[in-house]
């Protein structure tokens, strides 16, 4: 149950209030970055809607919105910070422990 605990303190946090901003971090961890016309486009959502979360985002300190120019031209990109990575691991670490708890209480269940 102390998982469980984790668990419901974690999901408690605004920021996982939203799928979209889970979604958001879940791609953002593993990348070094990418472009905001990418993230709408491999998340399927609409670009007021990003521009939103990744705002609630910037300013919970998770990412970083940064302007890079490519071709000459300015792109703005988006970068997981520290902070967000080390969320991210925490969210995925509590969610596997509980998963790993489901399936030994199965497990019980048939023997």
């Amino acid at each position: 149950m102390e998982n469980l605990k984790g668990l419901m303190e974690i999901l408690s946090d605004p920021i996982f209030s939203s799928p979209i901003r889970v979604g958001i971090l879940l791609a953002l961890t593993g990348i070094k970055t990418i472009t905001f016309s990418e993230l709408q486009k491999n998340l399927g959502i609409n670009k007021s809607t990003l521009s939103v979360n990744l705002k609630i985002l910037e300013n919970n300190g998770l990412i970083e919105i940064k302007t890079k120019f490519f071709k000459d031209r300015p792109r703005e990109v988006i970068v997981i910070t520290e902070k967000g990575k080390k969320l991210v691991e925490k969210y995925l670490e509590v969610i596997l422990k509980y998963k790993e708890i489901i399936e030994e209480n199965n497990n019980e269940n048939i023997k």
